[in-house]
């Protein structure tokens, strides 16, 4: 018998970076490269990281500018400055290291996170006059613990200036072993222009052995690559057209795929382009150190310092009068707003902005004494806290903070915010790794719930940093509910006794024994005095039914909606809650000719809680959804419907006059209705604004 000859071909992984796009851009990727000749990456970025005035600069001068004398002891850098290095590999082709210099203040600090990357080399500089020695230092664990949460086990040097000569032994068997990325440690004086020779040589060796090196890619792509590099030596940015240009020039014009490169450039950071931002996808930001120069001359601003982080256009116009930011003025400032750095003042007029990490550091009076016996209490406790929290949590719920941004109401670590005649505060407390929230008022459970779902949020956006955050929320005992400071329990040790089926915890105040769920759900002992049957037995959980409904173009929002709520079960299932999600995917062939649309019909009918998604159309399924859940609400009072429009950037090339116009007939329908619809921005936002309403049906005990 005859065989079949089979050629079997390596298996080639996309870059991450393409995988984490989705399976169009992993196809993408394939078709271009079967396509078209390959070639391969030999570059990597290096990332000099370090406290301020520990000699980062020098380093680097050392390192690949001899020629260069060292800085001056007050010259620093501001933000970010970039050098290329090219050295030859043995194979013959030719390694490019971007080597990234960080300034080291703190100011500095909240936008490191957006340009620390994986699949990097990272190289901390040790100041040697510092008495950091040992793994729990903050000199190495706090670096140590950002290039592990953002370098996803990039390798990292130490290098050790020994300023005037001065040694100091540290305990690298401890770092190593708890840093496996730390691969070694030099030292050397700086003021000896040999004294980084043997460095540059382990940066090398180590650089060109980083996992991606040689990865394959379309030829066609470097072309494109070398092409917009080119431009980036004459100018700082272009228009996405003049991006979309260039790609023309090498590759066949589609818009999908070269979005795709694009997504692919800015998450390798050739260039900066924020797709998902009206604004900021029109321009491509060529030149890194373009932006955040352009950032920092508002923060570094004496004048902007002196009025605590208020700024105006006046403003704009006088630190970026430059040729090369005049007509850039409102991407900047969108820049600054995406980075989390500033807002609008609502109401302000002529318009100004407010950057909260300008605030003073010390409490103004109206904070002074501000907790109280009885407030509702939650702690957010970190192993490793990254820089900004805080400023971050007031830029984006500043809507619930003074619409002027009176520094009476705030400092560094410490906001308050209002809603409804309650008030919260956010605080970072003295030790420095525990955010403290504390509410008071007639919606204090509410606006308490905002502010700790929106920690959460900026938590997720740290990879890894989860893991390394624990929830404690109050005791709930008599002598608790009273206390200044109540005893905490961590949220995951009450979790896994409810796993266990271990519904009682004792005090460590008072010895009371309290009751889990009742701690979960933020119920009082007095509250469940009316409520008997919680101490005495578990109940089945509540199934609280949502159905999801929108178009295909939303399925990662309806993915991410249904993965989050399923994270969240063990909660809600702790308060006697399980929200249970449909959506049409459950439904096999749902839309066939064969009418199984009455079954999913007829589960709609079922549901408590009915969630519709719209983008750029209203499908026809969509809006049968819609009025099946509409008219079962009509007659029973359920579902609860929720409708949600995504506030997205549209290609208008690409829409459908027939789509567009179906967009606006639902909302003149819902208009009509008198049924108000949310608009959200992304998928986080999504999230957010559903958890929020989601709470206050609990409240009112509509979810019962």
């Amino acid at each position: 018998m005859e065989r079949n000859h089979c050629t079997f071909l390596p298996l080639t992984i996309p870059p991450l970076e393409i995988v984490a796009q989705g399976n169009a851009a992993i196809l993408s990727y394939f078709r271009e490269r079967d396509a078209d000749e390959i070639d391969h990456l030999y570059e990597a970025k290096m990332l000099i990281l370090g406290e301020g005035g520990a000699g980062k600069t020098s380093l680097l001068r050392r390192l690949y500018k001899p020629n260069q004398p060292l800085p001056a002891e007050d010259e620093s850098t501001k933000g970010i400055d970039i050098y290329r290095h090219d050295f030859p590999l043995a194979n013959g082709r030719n390694f490019r290291l971007n080597v990234w210099d960080f300034g080291g203040q703190e100011i500095y600090h909240a936008t490191h996170q957006f340009f620390l990357t994986r699949r990097s080399l990272y190289l901390l500089l040790d100041d040697t006059r510092k008495d950091h020695k040992s793994v729990s230092d903050p000199g190495f664990k706090d670096w140590l613990d950002l290039i592990e949460m953002f370098g996803d086990n990039s390798p990292a040097l130490i290098f050790q200036n020994e300023k005037s000569g001065r040694s100091k032994a540290i305990g690298m068997d401890g770092i190593q072993a708890r840093y496996p990325l730390v691969k070694n440690c030099f030292r050397g004086d700086l003021d000896n222009p040999r004294a980084a020779d043997i460095l540059r040589e382990a940066i090398s060796k180590l650089a060109a052995q980083l996992p991606h090196i040689g990865e394959e890619l379309p030829a066609r792509w470097i072309k494109v690559r070398a092409a917009i590099e080119a431009r980036a030596q004459q100018v700082p940015h272009i228009s996405q057209q003049d991006y979309f240009a260039i790609y023309s020039q090498h590759l066949p014009f589609d818009r999908t795929k070269a979005l795709h490169l694009s997504r692919y450039f800015h998450d390798l950071g050739v260039f900066l382009h924020f797709q998902d931002d009206p604004l900021l996808a029109r321009t491509v930001i060529l030149q890194n150190t373009w932006a955040t120069q352009a950032v920092y001359r508002v923060l570094d601003d004496e004048t902007v310092k002196a009025r605590h982080g208020h700024f105006d256009r006046m403003d704009c116009q006088r630190l970026w009068q430059d040729s090369d930011y005049a007509e850039m003025h409102p991407e900047l400032l969108a820049l600054m707003q995406r980075f989390e750095l500033c807002y609008l003042l609502p109401h302000s007029n002529p318009p100004s902005w407010f950057a909260p990490q300008l605030l003073p550091p010390d409490k103004p009076p109206a904070l002074v004494g501000w907790p109280h016996r009885g407030d509702l209490v939650i702690r957010f406790r970190y192993d490793f806290m990254p820089k900004g929290i805080i400023s971050r949590l007031m830029v984006r719920q500043h809507r619930l903070t003074s619409d002027s941004s009176d520094t009476g109401d705030a400092c560094l670590t410490n906001v308050l915010f209002r809603h409804n005649g309650s008030h919260a505060s956010a605080e970072l407390l003295p030790a420095g790794n525990v955010i403290e929230l504390r509410a008071r008022g007639p919606e204090r459970k509410v606006l308490l719930n905002v502010l700790a779902n929106e920690i959460e949020a900026i938590n997720q956006g740290f990879p890894g940093l989860s893991e390394k955050v624990e929830k404690l929320i109050p005791c709930l005992c008599r002598e608790c509910q009273t206390a200044m400071q109540p005893f905490m329990f961590e949220t995951r040790n009450l979790l896994r006794r409810i796993e266990k089926n271990v519904f009682q915890v004792d005090c460590d105040c008072s010895f009371e024994m309290v009751d889990v769920r009742q701690l979960l759900d933020g119920v009082s002992m007095d509250e469940a005095a009316k409520q008997p049957e919680w101490a005495s037995k578990a109940p089945a959980p509540r199934n609280i039914r949502i159905f999801l409904a929108s178009s295909i173009e939303l399925l990662e929002d309806r993915d991410a909606f249904e993965l989050h709520f399923r994270r969240e079960n063990d909660r809600y299932q702790a308060t006697g809650q399980y929200l249970e999600i449909i959506r049409w995917e459950n439904f096999l062939d749902s839309v066939s000719s064969t009418r199984k649309q009455d079954d999913y019909n007829q589960s709609i009918k079922d549901c408590d809680v009915f969630v519709s998604l719209f983008a750029t159309k209203a499908g026809k399924f969509t809006e049968e959804e819609f009025d099946t859940a509409y008219a079962q609400f009509k007659t029973d009072g359920v579902p609860t419907i929720f409708t949600f429009f995504k506030d997205a950037e549209v290609n208008i090339g690409s829409l459908r006059r027939e789509d567009f116009n179906s967009l606006c007939d639902m909302k003149e329908k819902l208009a009509k209705l008198g049924h108000f619809y949310t608009d959200y921005k992304n998928t986080e936002d999504l999230l957010l604004r559903f958890s929020q309403q989601l709470q206050k049906l609990t409240d009112l005990g509509k979810l019962k």
